[in-house]
């Protein structure tokens, strides 16, 4: 008879299963009441290891021993000289040619007559180098150094010009562009491409060519002697020419223009120049 009766009332708790189960809201009910034991069981867990933050507590964040990251997560890399050596404005040495000297105060007579620049019958000193490739193609002009571009644009005289800034009073000039490839304010690593080498005015003779020329405090340097050199090298480097500002160099262009010379009297200026035609006349 107890046998009966509890078959019975598994029978009946059986029934009464089902037909909870059959009600449309039962299964849903079931799946909230289990996801919520389970949620209140993780919470319950991870407060016990102390691993819930509080939202008003302050948030540690640790930083990186190596400075910024990049969006990828690699290390940001700042534009900096430091390590770099002075190079040539272009991608291959080989493929291009000194074509103009810088004009050294203290070279011999005969260097010093290679390194004027004739324009509008008369001499000047040639403040940098000039570079051209044979067969007058023109080729990409590169930054010497990396840095950030301060002036970008057209002169009458000069061609397209870029200059760029690599602190410490340091600045490399690039003259004689055909085109540009960057503009004002942009930041340059050395290698990164400025523009592409063409004519000016200026210097006719040199043809297709870029002029190149590094100043320190706005004092030319010879850009020969800077090669393959650290910066450190140009900050303690006493410029070799009797320029003393770059303002004065800027009115040397504007005189340049006007044909009354560069930086000089116009009685120097006279003798210098019939000191170059004796020499020519001796050579001849």
């Amino acid at each position: 008879m107890k046998d009966e009766n509890k078959q019975s009332s598994k029978k009946e708790e059986t029934f009464n299963l089902q037909r909870f189960l059959k009600k449309r809201w039962a299964l849903p009910a079931i799946y909230l009441a289990v996801a919520a034991l389970l949620l209140s069981a993780f919470f319950f867990m991870q407060s016990q290891n102390g691993q819930i933050a509080n939202p008003d507590d302050p948030i540690d964040v640790e930083e990186n021993p190596n400075g910024p990251t990049g969006m990828h997560g690699e290390d940001a890399v700042p534009v900096t000289t430091d390590g770099e050596v002075v190079k040539l404005p272009i991608s291959d040495e080989n493929e291009v040619e000194i074509v103009g000297t810088f004009y050294d105060v203290n070279g011999t007579a005969e260097e010093q007559q290679a390194a004027l620049v004739y324009y509008n019958n008369y001499y000047y000193q040639n403040k940098g180098i000039d570079l051209a490739k044979d067969g007058e193609e023109s080729f990409d002009v590169t930054a010497a150094l990396s840095g950030t571009v301060v002036k970008a644009e057209q002169d009458s005289l000069l061609g397209y010009v870029v200059e760029v800034d690599h602190d410490n009073g340091i600045v490399t000039h690039y003259h004689s562009l055909g085109e540009l490839n960057v503009e004002q304010g942009d930041t340059v690593r050395q290698g990164d491409i400025l523009g592409s080498a063409g004519r000016n005015l200026y210097n006719e003779n040199a043809g297709v060519h870029v002029h190149f020329e590094i100043r320190k405090d706005g004092i030319a340097i010879n850009p020969e002697d800077a090669l393959q050199q650290p910066v450190s090298f140009l900050e303690d480097l006493e410029g070799a020419s009797e320029e003393a500002t770059e303002g004065e160099d800027e009115k040397e262009s504007e005189d340049a223009r006007d044909g009354e010379g560069e930086g000089e009297d116009e009685s120097d200026r006279e003798e210098q120049n019939d000191d170059v035609k004796e020499d020519t006349n001796e050579d001849a």
